[in-house]
């Protein structure tokens, strides 16, 4: 608990000017209560003071123009300076600066940087990562700054080691992504691949409906037909069951008879 606020003074003013002051005094007998009280407050108004002034500082960084931290990110991007590539703290910043372009401006920039060295490479390699690049140009980003792991200082190299492991994340999440989307993309030409058919299936399925609804209707009208033609025609079983009558010869016979008659009887 601090001292230098209102309820601690005033605990501390009324223990010194409890019953028993009398005990803290001096040789001289006065008390030096007031005197402990006049210091308490000189040192929290000289802390109040100092705690002010050093608000007012860090106030004062962060309200920095923001044409200052454009400026020093231009710079950033082009210095060559060992000893500053050499810390930490400027790759932090390279990556809050990155951050904070477009994609256009990130592609301009890491165009820029050759990449033969291993802090233009991870220059490049921050830049393109915000560039929205392909899966094959961050693949072959990736791999290129591998090549330059052995030469990151000892400071940087942790850094770098992160950086990498987020960079190997983000490829196998950018694969799985290209691998989902070229199944959507199959799934997709195969379904419309089966609706082409569903629609031939179903043209066929209408062409045939009609012919046997056409064969139908001749059917039925050959039947109708059938029937309203049927009582005028004889009925060959009748025809079959009714006697046939004998035609009468002529009297042929009786002559026949008398012929034979007479020439029985001439004999």
């Amino acid at each position: 608990m601090t001292l230098c606020n209102s309820s601690a003074i005033y605990r501390l003013v009324s223990m010194l000017h409890h019953p028993f002051k009398d005990v803290v005094r001096t040789r001289s007998g006065r008390s030096f209560a007031p005197l402990c009280c006049c210091l308490l407050l000189l040192g929290c108004s000289s802390q109040s003071v100092r705690t002010g002034l050093g608000s007012t500082s860090s106030l004062e960084q962060h309200l920095a123009t923001p044409g200052q931290h454009v400026a020093e990110c231009r710079e950033l991007w082009h210095t060559d300076d060992q000893a500053t590539l050499a810390d930490a703290r400027y790759w932090l910043r390279a990556m809050q600066c990155a951050e904070r372009i477009t994609p256009t401006q990130a592609r301009l920039l890491a165009a820029e940087q050759d990449g033969e060295t291993w802090y233009e490479a991870f220059r490049q390699s921050l830049l393109l990562n915000s560039a929205g690049i392909s899966v094959i140009e961050r693949r072959e980003s990736y791999q290129h700054l591998l090549g330059f792991r052995s030469r990151f200082p000892a400071a940087v190299y942790p850094l770098f080691r992160m950086w990498r492991q987020q960079q190997a994340l983000r490829l196998m999440l950018a694969e799985a992504r290209s691998h989902n989307q070229q199944q959507a993309e199959a799934s997709a030409a195969q379904i419309e691949q089966m609706r082409i058919q569903q629609i031939e299936l179903q043209r066929k399925l209408d062409v045939t409906s009609r012919k046997l609804e056409n064969l139908t209707e001749i059917e039925r009208r050959l039947s109708a037909r059938k029937q309203q033609l049927a009582p005028d025609m004889p009925d060959n079983d009748d025809t079959a069951s009714s006697p046939t009558v004998p035609a009468k010869t002529p009297s042929t016979t009786g002559h026949g008879a008398g012929v034979t008659q007479q020439g029985a009887g001439s004999q």
